[in-house]
């Protein structure tokens, strides 16, 4: 039998090692030479040619070559990732474009300061896929591919480069055998690596110390996934885009020499830069430096171009190859070599239900006295890089606002202005878009660091084992090796193995779609058992029901099963109603924008305009249609409310839910601890006749003090009235049934209690108990239950119930000793008595109810208790009810049914969790916003359902995190507060919507219709981007502007229709006022290009600001205070605006001073329109009221 030695794991070292290793000897000397090489062939060429024909040659080049040789080198970048996401799709794993792109950019650094044929940069690709978390087998196919394909690209294009060269006559002894030797190695590389790959006995002939480069390069293949690298198709797909990166490379050089007003010819080229390839890939110097140039000169003269191009068009190349990619690339390998690593990831390809616990520890280092204290350090760091992601930095959140696809379009037509030699307007762009994403980000950073440190106050604890200790973490530092100790109520940070577990029950309906929870249990399962059958496993994200367990952490975060689904799905939380009204809202102005862009470029293409301005001033234009600092002021404005509902003691857990709080107009609670007080007392233990019973007391704390399943606040009642009554001590506890909502009951079975043998002591609600029942017991003497009796029995629990008591049942059985009980074994007992509760409604609530329904809020109560007890509480708190429906009609009732009467019914009793959720849903039907308050494990499923979920901050860890706010103080006056700031915030986000989107569409619009008929530009690209950037500034200010209290008192919710007229309406207004101002300028400013724009540039800057006055309140403006920073900026940019034009940078932006009888007139028409649109306000909202009216009363 052989024995496989073991691989050592080299896949994080090769790279950084051999960098290493050429820093402390000889890696200065290559770049010594290269420099010197370099130099000479640089020497040599201006000894044939001067530098004046040089200097002239790059003076001369032709832009829109240069800017297409930019373009090929991207796509040789995209290429090169495009080679990493082929295979790691074959092998099930996902890679971005822009992470490729990346890590193709580092692998060329790598590959240059390491002259290694490229070998140097595949180990540190394969090095940063590992610490990424991809699964190892494939990364080493994909290098094993990725080499082959390089190494069988250079064969066929030198095979093709040789014979040319041949057939040119240039091929000298020297050349042929450099090139045949280089194809023989090459083709020897890509026949070999795929056969060493995944041959596992390799192993055990490479000494197994001091391992040279080679050794430990073969020891790595022989992990690779033979399936993939056996693949010829996937192998030929590789060489393909290896021979495009190939072809690009040569066209740029083409490109660059066409660019310096020279047409070589492609195939004499291509061998020309072939030849200089391979002296690029011997690896002798760094990315071939000085060898690469001699040849690409010699080989470019071969062909006919003088030396004076062939020097610039390589020294280009280089450029952009070589030297310009060089810092970014560093800046890469450096974070990539210093990036933490992900968690370990053992099993990521392994099961870890099948082996042994034993061996378990063993691979994650780990004991069942947990991680010591410096594991877990190390662990946690890891584990918030995987959790949580490289934090985004203000550099980080820059470029993603300025990655749109539109700014970048602008970039690009401001790159092509500075190639045009226009610098001033280029620089002015690039700075407006900087700044204004720059600004974003900010405020982005801002209120992200805010929300976590609020989100922070309510985190998810996890217990675990450390050392033989056990302590409470935050449940994102679990990690793998920890021992997690689970109890019922507990929502499960990692996936894991069992270790104990007392009968614990694990909803995982999650995952498996499962109803009912499932058991488990320790144990081995097959290494084959699916997702359902893994009885001996936890998972994240699904919640404990009920009882104890153990658990030993295998996987976390995004290696857990529901990472995987997350990754596999691009799952996303459900869309908020709040989102889909943005979504529809940027789908507006997309199609807006896009027409009127199309149809303004291709009137001033047709009427002869200076196509480079043209392009500028539609990208423009739609830039200027979209609100670019919307992600801002949206995320500065929900932050600030967040702040604020913090205050009041709300945090909450997602942002866009606060615009939801606002919409809500029915509110579903339980009524425990949220019209009530929540501190449930035991007044009595009751027998079966109704007198107290010191026994019936003693069989209740047993049957609460022993269970360890699910405990609530009835439990602690109990046991705190028998704490100096009944004693505990000499009990013994044999088994349990654990509770869950389907029986409604738990039982507990003890030995040595005062009755005689084992007894079955059942609690719970009290028909639940009844149906187990077959005797009920009077002091000694034990009778039949008949019905008499359960009419005697039903009647007390009436008349208890009427006076507002909770009411459990109590029963007993003696059992036969036998290893294990169950739920079978809860039959032919006997009724003990009754058990009495009493929670007292909250003082204030009435109040408090009436006040939310002033705010357009009703309150609905949605109990698991009997319906006597609802009513009674609905009574005390001055609820009134209209109608009952009980959890057995809801059973009875059709979907349809329900829509009908759900919102016409006040409570619903004797409900399910189940049957909380189907509520809420009926009542989401009929168009209703609907939150949901919930504190147990039961309300789990109606809060993740509603539309806004709400949960208090001692609640179960479920729901908690099923909720999309926590109350830190346990009333309904601190959710009244929440729900005004609900509607504060979303009336300033609509606010902002509808000042940019009128105030754009009006400019736009003016602008399109002014550039058909003006022989000129109305404004410059620079200075529509100015106006609103400008315009911007102020408009920030409204997330903290004041809301008309009017406004607060009654819930609203998006209407795109009327956001679209408002902004059609209002957008006319001021496209009718910006109009007369062209009619006034053509007649004032004698059609001068200069004056115009001036002139334009201040009214269109001031109408807008007028425009956050009037569009700001319901109300004429000057009955309305805005906020002190609102106000300022506002009045601080209007004198900017009017200034700007007599200030030294006017110029800069294609300003000059008006005369003051036309800025005069600007003015004017600024007061005019400000006088007209707030009387066109006051129109449009009196007949959106009247639409509104007229709507109610037909769904009425």
């Amino acid at each position: 039998m052989s024995v496989k030695a073991p691989i050592p794991d080299c896949t994080n070292a090769p790279a950084l090692e051999e960098a290493q290793h050429y820093r402390r000897s000889t890696l200065w000397i290559t770049w010594l030479l290269g420099a010197a090489m370099l130099a000479t062939v640089i020497g040599v060429a201006l000894r044939l040619t001067d530098v004046e024909s040089l200097a002239q040659l790059l003076a001369q080049a032709e832009p829109i070559w240069l800017v297409g040789a930019l373009g090929l080198q991207a796509l040789t970048y995209m290429a090169q990732g495009q080679i990493f996401r082929v295979v790691l799709k074959a092998g099930a794993q996902n890679l971005s474009l822009w992470e490729a792109g990346k890590l193709s950019l580092m692998k060329l650094f790598v590959d240059q300061a390491l002259p290694s044929s490229g070998i140097s940069g595949a180990f540190a690709v394969v090095a940063s896929f590992v610490r990424m978390g991809f699964a190892k087998p494939v990364v080493l196919a994909c290098l094993v591919l990725d080499l082959s394909g390089y190494f069988l690209a250079y064969v066929l294009s030198v095979g093709v480069a040789l014979p040319v060269v041949i057939f040119q006559g240039h091929a000298t002894a020297a050349i042929t055998t450099t090139c045949l030797v280089f194809v023989a190695v090459s083709l020897a590389l890509a026949v070999l690596t795929p056969r060493l790959a995944g041959n596992s006995h390799l192993a055990t002939h490479v000494p197994g110390q001091r391992f040279s480069m080679i050794n430990k390069g073969i020891l790595l293949l022989t992990g690779a996934d033979k399936q993939l690298i056996r693949n010829r198709a996937l192998l030929w797909r590789i060489t393909l885009l290896e021979l495009v990166i190939i072809l690009l490379d040569s066209a740029t050089l083409w490109v660059l020499v066409r660019a310096l007003g020279v047409s070589a010819p492609p195939l004499g080229l291509f061998a020309g830069f072939m030849l200089a390839s391979v002296l690029r890939s011997i690896g002798i110097v760094p990315g071939g430096l000085g060898a690469f140039e001699a040849a690409a000169v010699v080989t470019l003269h071969w062909i006919g171009v003088n030396i004076a191009v062939a020097l610039s068009a390589t020294l280009l190349f280089r450029g952009l190859t070589f030297w310009l990619p060089m810092l970014p690339g560093l800046w890469l390998a450096h974070r990539e070599w210093h990036a933490t690593p992900k968690a370990t990831a053992l099993y990521t390809n392994a099961d870890y239900w099948s082996p042994p616990i034993s061996q378990l520890f063993s691979t994650l280092h780990s004991a069942e006295t947990g991680l010591s204290s410096v594991q877990a350090k190390a662990r946690m760091r890891s584990a918030r890089v995987q959790a949580k992601g490289r934090p985004q930095g203000l550099a980080k959140l820059v470029i993603e606002q300025m990655r749109t696809p539109l700014v970048l379009i602008l970039i690009a037509g401001a790159l092509v202005a500075l190639v045009v030699g226009d610098w001033l307007d280029a620089a002015i762009v690039w700075c407006i878009v900087l700044i204004s994403a720059v600004l974003s980000a900010w405020y982005e950073n801002r209120a992200s660091t805010a929300v976590e440190q609020l989100r922070s106050k309510i985190a998810l604890q996890a217990t675990v084992r450390r050392e033989g200790k056990t302590l409470d973490v935050a449940a994102d530092q679990v990690v793998p090796g920890d021992i997690l100790l689970l109890s019922a109520g507990s929502l499960i940070a990692a996936d894991g193995r069992v270790l104990q577990a007392l009968n614990c029950f694990i909803s995982e309906s999650l995952l498996t779609g499962e109803t009912f929870p499932v058991e488990k249990l320790p144990g081995d399962c097959a290494p084959d058992a699916t997702l359902g059958q893994r009885h001996n496993c936890v998972f994240m994200g699904t919640s404990v029901r009920s009882g104890t367990a153990e658990v030993l952490v295998t996987r976390y975060a995004e290696e857990s099963e529901i990472g995987h689904i997350a990754k596999t799905l691009s799952l996303r939380p459900p869309e908020t109603e709040f989102e889909r009204g943005l979504r529809h809202f940027g789908g507006l102005l997309l199609r807006v924008m896009l027409v009127i862009t199309i149809v303004v470029f291709g009137i001033n293409i047709l009427l002869h305009r200076p196509t480079l301005d043209t392009l500028l001033f539609a990208i423009a234009l739609s830039i200027g249609l979209s609100p670019e600092l919307l992600p801002a002021i949206l995320s500065i404005t929900l932050a600030k409310g967040a702040q604020r509902m913090a205050a009041k003691g709300v945090i909450v857990r997602h942002l866009n839910a606060i615009e939801n709080l606002g919409a809500m107009d029915i509110l579903c609670t339980d009524k425990t601890g949220t019209l009530t007080r929540g501190v449930v007392v035991l007044d009595g233990a009751m027998d079966v006749d109704g007198v107290a019973n010191p026994h019936v007391l003693q069989l209740a704390v047993f049957n609460s003090s022993l269970q360890t399943g699910m405990r609530n606040a009835m439990d602690d009642a109990i046991t705190l009235a028998g704490k100096d009554k009944v004693s505990c001590a000499d009990v013994i506890k044999r088994d349990e049934v654990p509770y869950d909502f389907i029986r409604k009951r738990l039982s507990v079975v003890v030995a040595n209690a005062p009755e005689v043998g084992t007894l079955m002591i059942t609690k719970g609600a009290l028909d639940n108990v009844l149906q187990v029942c077959t005797h009920l017991q009077r002091g000694e003497r034990v009778s039949a239950l008949n019905d008499s009796e359960l009419a005697a029995i039903a009647q007390r629990f009436a008349d208890w119930s009427e006076q507002g008591f909770r009411v459990l049942g109590l029963a007993s059985r003696t059992l036969p000793d036998q290893p294990h009980y169950g739920r079978d074994d809860e039959k032919e007992m006997t009724f003990r008595g009754f058990l009495l509760f009493f929670d007292p409604p909250e003082p204030g609530v009435r109040n408090i109810i009436a006040t939310l329904d002033k705010l357009g809020v009703q309150v609905k109560i949605i109990s698991g208790d009997s319906h006597l007890v609802a009513r009674h509480v609905a009574a005390a708190v001055g609820l009134p009810v209209a109608r009952i429906i009980t959890g057995s009609e809801l059973s009875q009732m059709k979907d349809e049914a329900l829509m009908h009467l759900a919102p016409l019914t006040t409570l619903f009793a004797e409900v399910d969790p189940n049957q909380k959720e189907r509520i809420i849903r009926a009542l989401q039907k009929t168009g209703h916003a609907v939150g949901y308050m919930g504190d147990g494990i039961n309300d789990a499923p109606a809060l993740q359902v509603a539309d806004i979920g709400i949960s208090v901050d001692n609640a179960s860890d479920v729901a908690k995190q099923a909720a999309d706010f926590v109350l830190l103080e346990h009333n309904l006056d601190v959710l009244r507060e929440g729900i005004e700031e609900g509607r504060h915030t979303f009336a300033n986000t609509l606010k902002y919507i509808s000042i940019v989107s009128s105030a754009n569409f009006g400019n736009m619009i003016s602008m399109a219709l002014a550039s058909l008929a003006l022989p000129f530009l109305p404004l410059l690209a620079k200075q529509i981007l100015l106006n609103n950037f400008l315009s911007d500034i102020p408009a920030m200010g409204i997330a903290n502007d004041n809301v008309d209290r009017e406004w607060e008192k009654t819930p609203h919710r998006w209407n795109i229709t009327e956001i679209r007229n408002f902004m059609v309406v209002f957008g006319l207004v001021s496209s009718f006022f910006d109009m007369l101002t062209f009619i006034a300028l053509y007649l004032l400013a004698e059609m001068v290009p200069e004056v115009f724009r001036s002139g334009w540039f201040i009214e269109s800057l001031l109408t807008q600001l007028l425009t956050i006055f009037i569009v700001r309140t319901y109300k004429p403006f000057y009955r309305s205070r805005p906020a002190k920073l609102l106000m300022i900026s506002a009045l601080g940019i209007g004198l900017l605006a009017i200034g700007l034009p007599y200030s030294p940078a006017a110029s800069w932006f294609g300003l000059v001073p008006l005369p003051f009888h036309i800025l005069g007139m600007v003015l004017t028409i600024s007061l005019l329109y400000m006088v007209s649109a707030e009387c066109v306000k006051h129109v449009f909202y009196r007949h959106q009221r009247l639409q509104r009216h007229r709507l109610s009363h037909r769904h009425a």
